[in-house]
């Protein structure tokens, strides 16, 4: 998607040698922005408006309009996505104040609660070296902070016998130390290692509940929206119907952002977990998402591809590939590399009188294998959901994959098919039909 607030390197001549602007520039330039043209363009927006003295007029509206291209009705009610990225602005300038811009003597923040962004001086702690203290004539002993009586009070003599036990004690500690980190890394369940994968320090990770939205403009057009319409929003501008349908109804769908509860349960569930990195972790919509995203971060993305477009850019990697649009065959789950026992295809009728579903779970690596994500899809939301428990539980998923649970090693990426019976738009435990693991 193109940002409307384009980088610029001389807003104007006002702030061409401003300091402050000076700061700004360096900041995107730096590699936690330079890769990410929505934090920049942010950063630079608010930046520029503040040094320019329209701060008092920024707020979420104005700046969803110039960064984020939304329309001038837009409700931010309904779409967070400037809150959203006000946060990862926040986190990421917190980063680079603490690595690439340790030295620098300018800061800038911008404060909970507003989008203004604050510049103050920095004073950087001067510690005094043993050669720095010799070289200004001051003596070395001498501790900052410390009355001259206190620092040249002698150390305290042990003797044989406490010396001896504070050996005895240091080789305790040491010893409680080593079989306390021996039993963390000899028995993390498979549940743990999943989540301590697709949560890491330094990545980004995303959780993304499925466009609902889309799948009622199906409905109406008889049509799927594909990836490539999704991603750059030409969707939203043409009705593409194969049957009679009423294009101002349906424009109108493809404005509303619609989500499921089962999926946003999931999404709360999962920032709950003991594993999640509270500064790392983000709900985003999936029509906010970008294909760098998909390369750059760790994802948990809910819902099959008839409500989530992005799943076609990742489907290549799957085994077990959800085949859910009814005009493009029948539905089933296509099974890709089938062994011994295993079915190639998994037939899905919604109109089963047995009402058994069917739904997948697929930990695979992200698309530049810097990263990892989770797929949890069904062919109903009652499937989504019950593959979304089945991988948050702990007890079904220890259970299958007791094997990877023993040892300190990563856990495999995996593809799991599972079985469900729906009743009522609910499900009931999943049953895993067939899994693989990946090497």
């Amino acid at each position: 998607m193109d940002i409307r607030y384009q980088r610029e390197t001389s807003p104007d001549t006002s702030l061409a040698c401003d300091p402050r602007w000076l700061l700004v520039q360096r900041i995107v330039a730096s590699s936690g922005f330079v890769n990410s043209n929505r934090l920049s363009a942010f950063l630079l927006y608010v930046s520029k408006q503040s040094l320019n003295g329209k701060g008092d007029d920024l707020n979420e509206r104005l700046i969803g309009e110039a960064v984020f291209e939304r329309s001038p009705d837009y409700d931010p009610r309904d779409d967070n996505i400037v809150r959203s990225h006000a946060s990862r602005l926040r986190t990421r300038l917190e980063e680079y104040f603490e690595r690439e811009g340790a030295t620098e003597r300018l800061r800038v923040h911008i404060p909970r609660g507003s989008y203004v962004p604050v510049f103050e001086q920095s004073t950087l702690p001067l510690e005094l070296t043993a050669s720095e203290t010799s070289l200004s004539g001051a003596e070395p002993s001498v501790q900052r902070g410390l009355r001259r009586e206190e620092q040249l009070k002698p150390p305290v003599k042990l003797s044989r016998w406490g010396f001896v036990g504070l050996i005895l004690l240091a080789g305790a500690i040491v010893a409680t130390v080593a079989v306390g980190n021996l039993r963390i890394s000899t028995h993390q369940t498979p549940t743990h290692k999943l989540w301590s994968q697709l949560f890491r320090k330094g990545q980004q990770t995303l959780i993304v509940p499925a466009d609902s939205s889309l799948v009622i403009v199906r409905l109406l057009s008889g049509r799927q929206v594909p990836l490539s319409a999704y991603a750059g929003g030409q969707y939203k501008n043409d009705p593409d119907c194969i049957r009679p349908c009423d294009p101002g109804v349906i424009g109108t769908v493809k404005t509303l952002r619609y989500t499921s509860m089962s999926d946003l349960e999931f999404a709360v569930k999962i920032t709950h977990l003991p594993e999640a990195i509270p500064d790392r972790t983000e709900i985003r919509y999936a029509r906010d998402l970008e294909l760098k995203d998909l390369k750059d971060s760790n994802l948990v993305l809910a819902g099959s591809q008839e409500a989530d477009p992005w799943l076609a850019a990742i489907n290549p990697q799957m085994n077990f590939v959800v085949h859910d649009d009814p005009d493009a065959g029948p539905l089933r789950v296509e099974n890709k590399h089938p062994k011994p026992g295993e079915q190639s295809e998994y037939s899905y009728d919604a109109h089963d009188p047995q009402h058994h579903g069917l739904a997948t779970i697929a930990f695979l690596p992200n698309l530049s294998g810097n990263g990892n994500l989770l797929v949890v899809q069904g062919f109903s939301l009652a499937g989504t959901q019950a593959a979304a428990e089945f991988a948050t539980s702990g007890h079904d998923l220890d259970a299958l994959l007791r094997a990877y649970g023993e040892n300190s090693s990563p856990l495999p990426h995996f593809e799991i098919l599972l079985s469900t019976l729906e009743i009522n738009g609910m499900a009931s435990r999943a049953v895993p039909l067939a899994w693989h693991t990946n090497p």
